[in-house]
């Protein structure tokens, strides 16, 4: 026994024991007399659902037992053994390896569970094993490798693992070998090309790896090779060619590479040939046309590329040609299907690169479908396309093709799909198409269609899905709509369709998914839509219908997705609300009034509740925070009242939370912090009070923060700084406090920032021109900042609007602000800035933008005057008016003690008189009179003569000093 070489210990040990096993014959095996006792072993091993083992009695003969094939002739041996598709379960026991003349077993198709028994390799007279289609476990048994006899084996659709044994290619007179559908792993053996018979090689859907094995040419019996679904890697080997027998050769969805051989044109038998799937390049090898007897050919899901070079003048028997997502270039070649004797009927093109016209498929006379979709093909649907005549499927989407609809199209009687969307078609709807009574699928969708739906529509009576969307087809839709028993699919959004909804419609009870919005539809809806049982769903949005919603619709158990946004309707919701699968109920701007009904809560499963915009008044249910996978609760601009309901923190999953624009009352919870999704929470315009919580920074997903046009007070905390994904904070028109923090530059991907009519204060933290994606808007106007406008907010070149009025900013405006070429928004008024506008600001801004400002002066303010000087910031002034009242301190000492000075010898001069020593004039006239009249001696000492000459002196110049004015006027206080 030729066994594979580094076996494990276990298996030279397995191996050993079987080969005993046969040796010993009399003593291991069974005889044909004890067949019944282990047939009756094999059925206590399983269970019957069906009672096919209920015969099987030792009283009765084993050849009458069911399943049961004895040989012709001969007492008790048994042959075979078929319990095929009775669903048994359980395991199939190792005493099967005692039916020593058994030449058959087939136990597929059942439910068998457990391993392949190891004693099948006793069964030396098998020829037949078959046991695909159960649920059978572990590995494939080398064992199988000692039945010389076997010619079938399949054992695959089964949960197998592990990898092929090399020993089943000892099994010489093997002629099927099936292990498809399992989990088996590892590379092809080489062995396998031992099997000179083998016609049949199915490796199908397992996880095999490596490449096709040279050895396997060994095989040159093969008929059909299929190693489809596997992981199978490198280039596809030549000798393949060498398969002379091959029938069908299946290489798809694997990891090939490289070009295909050209000597796959030597496989003269070849029917079958599929390689999608892989990651082969390069073009077409002509010699694929000498396939003279293949049917399918399957080169989707490659990179090959060029010209198409497939020929049905030589392809005489191809039905099927599928070369799909390839890189396929040039036209469709005028020799595809050359003469009348084309047998093609399927021909997939589509997701290539191929363009031109399609008129070369018109000499295709057996074509029933057509898919060249995703393509460049050009040109008009030629009208000679009804030459096809048994064309089923025609597929020509997402291609360039204009003009209009031909009316020949109306003579494909045969017609189940026409797909011709996303493509350039103008014009109307053809009447004829109407006489297409097998059309199933029409896709109009996204192209520039015109005109009225034709009523010769409503005879297509088998169709099931009609999609018009994005068109511009107007008038009513028609009134006979409800001849189409089987639409399943009707979609008309976003055209000019006008009118009411008809009222036929409702006989439509097959209908799934209606979609008529975007038009401009109006009235009310028909009571007739309460018969549509099977809606699921429906879209009427951006419409102009009215009234309130019919009591009719409360039927509609089926409905999952209600769209109605955008419209007039009014009164109730819960004409809405009688199925519990709703996903998505969307009603934003209309008239509904009334309280939000607690029955929304009933579907569990709701992810959109959008009810914006309406006249909803009342509390919020707290019934909504059973609605655990909500995504997006939409509440604005109603009339809601009350607090936020502490429920809806179990609404954990939502990611828009939007409450803005009622009359909602208490604080901002601190449990928003909890839904760790959330990324948009906007409670603005609404009376809320107290601070905001700290537990929003652990919304690091926000990108929308809204709080602003509420009462809402105390300081900004600095956690809103962790909100580093930010890209909207609205704070604005509330009452907080303290001082804008500057963790807010870790919001690094702010685009709008918004802190306008609040009470802040302190100086604009210069870390806010790190804020480089800010764009919109940065309002920080109406607070009470002060300082000076930091020189960073010239870093902020997005910015398109800043607003800093209304505060207590001084200082000049920063020259960096120039940098700002995209600001088309700049108000710095009401402020206390000084200095000259920089002229780059002064050409691009009005006055508006500056005014306010006492000390601001230049273009586009009045001019700057020669003398005028700029205003200090307050700490300079601070620091220059302290100084100058140290200086006026030291000269009030100084003047003090000079007027002492002055005033001691005034009283010596009078004393000195009255002792009697009088002027040569006499009177007291002379005492004042010129210099020299007196004695001298008394001028030196501060006399008032000698003050006087100073003042004289100094009046000659352009200026009086302070300190001077102050001494003459002291002076003259003496002389009084």
């Amino acid at each position: 026994m030729a066994f594979k070489q580094n076996r494990s210990p276990l298996r030279v040990l397995a191996d050993l024991s079987l080969f005993l096993c046969i040796l010993l014959a009399p003593v291991c095996s069974a005889t044909p007399a004890t067949a019944p006792a282990t047939l009756l072993q094999v059925k206590s091993g399983l269970t019957d659902p069906e009672g096919v083992l209920s015969g099987w009695s030792p009283e009765t003969d084993v050849c009458s037992w069911h399943g049961i094939t004895c040989l012709p002739g001969e007492v008790g041996i048994v042959t075979g053994l078929n319990l095929s598709g009775y669903g048994l379960s359980g395991v199939i026991p190792p005493a099967i390896g005692e039916l020593i003349s058994i030449e058959s077993i087939d136990l597929s198709s059942n439910s068998l569970t457990g391993p392949i028994p190891a004693e099948l390799g006793m069964l030396e007279n098998l020829r037949t094993l078959l046991l695909f289609s159960n649920s059978l476990t572990g590995t494939v048994p080398p064992e199988l490798g000692l039945l010389k006899n076997l010619e079938v084996l399949r054992i695959g659709d089964n949960r197998l693992h592990g990898e092929i044994p090399p020993h089943l290619g000892n099994c010489t007179e093997l002629e099927t070998l099936g292990l498809a559908y399992c989990e088996l792993n590892g590379t092809i053996p080489a062995e396998l090309g031992n099997l000179r018979r083998l016609q049949r090689l199915a490796l199908d859907n397992n996880t095999l790896t490596g490449g096709i094995p040279d050895q396997l040419t060994g095989c040159a019996s093969l008929r059909v090779l299929s190693v489809s679904d596997n992981m199978l890697q490198g280039n596809l080997p030549s000798f393949i060619g060498s398969f002379s027998n091959l029938q069908s050769l299946n290489l798809a969805n694997n990891q090939f590479s490289g070009g295909i051989p050209a000597e796959i044109g030597n496989l003269s038998s070849l029917t079958y040939l599929s390689m999608l799937g892989n990651s082969l390049t390069g073009a077409i090898p002509e010699e694929l046309n000498r396939l003279g007897q293949l049917q399918i050919l399957d080169l989707s899901m490659n990179n090959i590329s060029g010209k198409l070079s497939i020929s049905t003048a030589q392809l005489k028997n191809l039905k099927y040609l599928v070369l799909s997502d390839n890189l396929l270039d040039g036209e469709i070649p005028q020799d595809l299907c050359a003469g009348d004797s084309s047998s093609l009927e399927n021909l997939f093109l589509s997701g290539n690169n191929l363009g031109g016209g399609i008129e070369p498929l018109l000499n295709c006379s057996a074509l029933q479908s057509i898919d060249v979709s995703n393509n460049s093909f050009t040109g008009a649907i030629p009208p000679s396309i009804d030459r096809l005549s048994g064309l089923i499927n025609l597929g020509l989407h997402n291609n360039s093709f204009t003009d209009v609809l031909p009316p020949q199209i109306g003579n494909l009687s045969n017609l189940e799909i026409l797909s011709l969307f996303h493509n350039g078609l103008t014009g109307e709807i053809p009447r004829e198409i109407g006489r297409l009574q097998k059309l199933k699928l029409l896709f109009l969708y996204e192209n520039q269609m015109s005109g009225a739906i034709p009523d010769e529509l409503t005879n297509c009576t088998s169709l099931e899905q009609v999609d018009f969307f994005g068109n511009h087809f107007h008038g009513p839709i028609p009134e006979r709509f409800g001849n189409l028993k089987n639409l399943a699919v009707l979609q008309l959004r976003q055209n000019d369709l006008s009118g009411p909804i008809p009222e036929s419609l409702g006989e439509c009870r097959s209908l799934q998914a209606l979609a008529l919005a975007d038009n401009r539809l109006t009235g009310t809806l028909p009571e007739s839509f309460g018969q549509l049982a099977e809606l699921s769903v429906v879209t009427l949005y951006n419409n102009s219908f009215e009234g309130p919603l019919p009591e009719s619709l409360f039927q509609l158990k089926n409905l999952t997705v209600i769209n109605f946004s955008h419209n007039r309707f009014s009164g109730s919701l819960i004409p809405l609300l009688g199925s519990s699968s709703l996903t998505v109920l969307a009603l934003t701007n209309n008239s509904f009034s009334g309280v939000i009904p607690a029955a929304v809560a009933r579907s569990r499963n709701m992810v959109r509740l959008q009810l914006g915009g309406n006249r909803l008044a009342g509390a919020i249910p707290a019934e909504l925070g059973n609605l655990t996978s909500l995504n997006m609760l939409d509440l604005s601009f109603n009339n809601l009242s009350g607090d936020i309901p502490a429920e809806l923190s179990s609404c954990v999953q939502l990611t828009h939370l939007k409450l803005d624009g009622n009359n909602l009352t208490g604080s901002v919870p601190s449990w928003l912090g909890e839904l760790r999704s959330l990324g948009e929470l906007d409670l603005s315009s609404n009376t809320l009070t107290g601070g905001i919580p700290a537990d929003l920074g652990n919304c690091s997903g926000l990108l929308k923060l809204s709080l602003g046009d509420n009462h809402l007070s105390g300081s900004i905390p600095p956690e809103i700084g962790r909100l580093t994904s930010l890209n909207v904070l609205n704070l604005n028109k509330n009452s907080l406090t303290g001082a804008i923090p500057p963790a807010l530059r870790q919001c690094n991907k702010l685009y709008e920032l918004r802190l306008s009519e609040n009470a802040l204060e302190g100086p604009i933290p210069p870390e806010l021109g790190q804020l480089s994606e800010l764009q919109v808007i940065l309002d920080l106007s109406r607070n009470r900042l002060s300082g000076e406008i930091p020189a960073s907010l010239g870093d902020l070149v997005k910015l398109e609007r800043l607003n800093l009025s209304s505060n207590r900013l001084d200082g000049e405006i920063p020259s960096s602000l120039r940098q700002l070429t995209s600001l088309h928004l700049l108000n710095l008024s009401d402020n206390l800035l000084s200095g000259e506008v920089p002229a780059g600001l002064s050409s691009s801004f009005p006055a508006a933008s500056f005014t306010g400002n006492d000390e601001l002066c230049g273009d586009p303010l009045p001019q700057c005057s020669p003398s005028s000087t700029r205003r200090l910031p307050r700490t300079e002034v601070a620091v220059i008016v302290a100084g100058i009242a140290v200086v006026s301190a030291a000269v009030c000492v100084a003047l003090m003690y000079t007027m002492l000075r002055v005033w001691s010898n005034w009283r010596a001069v009078s004393v000195s008189s009255s002792d009697g020593e009088e002027s040569a004039h006499g009177g007291r006239d002379n005492k004042w009179g010129a210099a020299g009249a007196g004695d001298g001696k008394y001028w030196k000492v501060g006399s008032p003569v000698s003050s006087r000459a100073a003042e004289e002196k100094h009046s000659s110049g352009s200026e009086t000093s302070v300190l001077h004015g102050k001494l003459t006027e002291a002076s003259g206080a003496a002389k009084s």
